[in-house]
């Protein structure tokens, strides 16, 4: 899709007016990290996938890991914990069938502003941890999936409270229900970065300074596993172009690229990166 001449991207991509610099890709590819173990899953070793997000668009972060699973045979489901207004759930619609979803479902909760974020007065989420467990086990049990994607645990990908909540309340569950043995979860995949991704992409965020400090983390955890999404990238774009309400926040994250920069655009954005937590069983992994 064409930048539209409103649209400001910040970092490397900046974009004024109608008039877009070049994006340095050679220095973007410079941060990826090919010492990181790749991920290799089998064709038909899992059946289903769910994601757990707090808002619609935060599947698009996970996009290519999506899409891997789905090329081996995985269903995927989407839980979306917001509600959002009418326009938006459009986009969200029109994402997860883009995406081929087998499921997608909103659960209605309360997203706060970034003006409550940033004066820490965030409300619910903090004080409503059981309803929000809730929901989430009743969507793993309704669906039997072996394999959860969230965000991280630390600090929310670029400091968002619901995201890290979100992620801590779905590790929560999977832990309870691997114990009590009424599960067939098997992995858990939260979404991170390379330092310097982390550094490029995340720290530009108002929020993500005051993320660490009030977590008292360093930042997003180490990855243990990198997924190639060059194959992907097509798929993606399309996908979060869904989200015309959101443009200006992809945009910060390049979900976006002309059409004469795709190869470029496609080697120096990758790979996703993961903390991977097995469960239970085993996974198949290799160098790239």
């Amino acid at each position: 899709m064409k930048y539209l001449c409103s649209l400001i991207i910040l970092g490397l991509g900046l974009v004024t007016g109608c008039q877009k610099t070049p994006t340095d890709f050679k220095a973007i590819a410079s941060m990826q990290d090919t010492n990181i173990t790749a991920l290799t899953i089998e064709k038909g070793a899992y059946r289903k996938a769910l994601l757990i997000f707090p808002h619609a668009d935060d599947e698009i972060v996970v996009n290519g890991l999506s899409m891997y699973l789905k090329s081996k045979g995985v269903e995927l489901h989407l839980l979306t914990l917001c509600r959002h207004d009418s326009l938006r759930m459009e986009e969200w619609e029109c994402s997860h069938q883009k995406q081929g979803m087998e499921g997608a479902e909103t659960a209605g909760l309360l997203n706060n502003s970034w003006e409550r974020i940033m004066s820490d007065e965030v409300i619910f989420w903090y004080d409503h941890k059981d309803s929000i467990y809730s929901i989430i086990k009743s969507q793993i049990t309704a669906l039997s999936p072996e394999i959860l994607i969230t965000y991280d645990t630390e600090i929310g990908a670029y400091g968002h409270p619901e995201h890290r909540i979100a992620a801590e309340v779905a590790e929560q569950v999977a832990t309870d229900m691997i114990l009590a043995g009424d599960t067939s979860l098997k992995l858990i995949f939260q979404s991170t970065l390379t330092k310097p991704l982390e550094t490029f992409l995340c720290s530009p965020s108002p929020g993500y300074e005051l993320a660490k400090k009030r977590t008292g983390s360093t930042g997003l955890p180490a990855p243990n596993v990198a997924v190639d999404i060059r194959p992907f990238w097509p798929g993606k774009r399309e996908a979060a172009s869904c989200y015309q309400s959101q443009l200006h926040t992809l945009s910060k994250f390049y979900v976006f690229y002309e059409a004469e920069e795709a190869k470029e655009h496609h080697d120096a954005f990758s790979h996703e990166y993961y903390v991977m937590k097995t469960l239970r069983g085993t996974f198949s992994a290799s160098k790239p």
